[in-house]
């Protein structure tokens, strides 16, 4: 599948490296993004992605950074004494009914598809923010965690992956974590997950995506959602539900 970035037109977004041995790659990135690289009016970009000394990162104007590294396990990209197979995430994708082969439609900062190769699963996942691709392929191309090195990350919208990689892609189940709305009394994440929102924004197509995804010929197909939100549609077989989020399944095949 041949992959077509899609500018940050909404986003004002600059490609920034002082660092000359990272300066071909930041002039990849540059271009893959369709950002300038090292303008001089730094202060008009409210997102800077920086490519300095071997490290991918992004700020925005008000200093907040975010990085993806599945090595140094800031964002519990490690989950020590998890269950295996008992996990919610797994029983819900049909692990004891076979599904090694999972999608992934909304990697985001890939902490369940982290998890999800970590109990074992092979993982497909799409991403449709051309910055948040751009941090995750350096942080899959940068781990030393040897479940992760059989990743396949596409740069894709959701909807438009489902429409054009249907039968083309052989996977047993799809995973789907949108983002929820923002909530006025909610309190303020931490710094990178406010960068997160402000890259990303909600998905309000949500429940379109989850209408082809249930069109796969896949054994089931796994919502993550708040515990008190409502089905993203009708027809859940079964949620499996903790004690803050519950993923909804809908057995298909």
């Amino acid at each position: 599948m041949s992959v077509v970035s899609v500018a940050v037109k909404s986003q004002s977004l600059c490609v920034v490296s002082s660092d000359a041995s990272s300066l071909a790659k930041a002039q990849d990135w540059a271009r893959f993004l369709q950002a300038p690289l090292n303008p001089t009016d730094l202060q008009n970009y409210f997102f800077h992605f920086h490519v300095e000394n071997g490290s991918v990162f992004v700020k925005d104007t008000e200093g907040r950074k975010l990085a993806i590294d599945f090595d140094e396990n800031h964002l519990d990209y490690q989950r020590r004494g998890h269950r295996g197979k008992n996990e919610l995430i797994a029983k819900a994708l049909g692990v004891a009914k076979g599904t090694k082969k999972v999608l992934d439609l909304s990697v985001g900062l890939a902490v369940d598809s982290v998890f999800l190769c970590q109990l074992g699963f092979q993982v497909t996942g799409v991403e449709r923010s051309p910055v948040l691709y751009a941090l995750l392929k350096e942080a899959f191309a940068k781990t030393q965690k040897e479940e992760l090195k059989s990743y396949e990350l596409f740069h894709s919208d959701s909807r438009e992956f489902l429409e054009t990689q249907k039968n083309k892609i052989e996977v047993d189940a799809i995973y789907f974590d949108p983002m929820y709305p923002h909530k006025k009394k909610s309190a303020l994440p931490k710094q990178e997950m406010v960068v997160f929102r402000d890259l990303v924004g909600d998905d309000a197509d949500a429940a379109e995506v989850l209408r082809l995804a249930l069109q796969w010929p896949v054994r089931r197909v796994v919502v993550k959602r708040p515990m008190r939100a409502e089905e993203l549609l009708p027809g859940v077989t079964h949620a499996f539900e903790g004690k803050v989020v519950r993923y909804d399944t809908y057995v298909v095949g």
